[in-house]
């Protein structure tokens, strides 16, 4: 099942990866987490720099509140937001 967001949340989680993970990436970082919370949902954006290409990948996840405590859901496929992901 993909992951299902509605429009402002794709916004608004384009736009924190144009101004926050892009600028992280940027600076010299292979691959990171970044954890945003719209309202009630929290996301797990994984986002790396494709070795063969050099592009900026990024996917965001779905996280779900599991003993006290955000867990990205690894059983939902997550939101391509930009690159190729064949490299995972």
């Amino acid at each position: 099942m993909n992951l299902q967001l509605t429009d402002y949340e794709r916004g608004y989680l384009t736009a924190y990866y144009d101004t926050v993970v892009f600028d992280s990436l940027a600076d010299n970082c292979d691959e990171d987490w970044f954890g945003v919370q719209i309202g009630d949902r929290m996301f797990d954006l994984k986002a790396w720099a494709d070795e063969d290409t050099g592009q900026f990948v990024c996917v965001v996840y779905d996280c779900v509140w599991l003993n006290d405590n955000w867990q990205t859901n690894s059983v939902q496929d997550g939101w391509v937001l930009t690159g190729e992901t064949d490299d995972e």
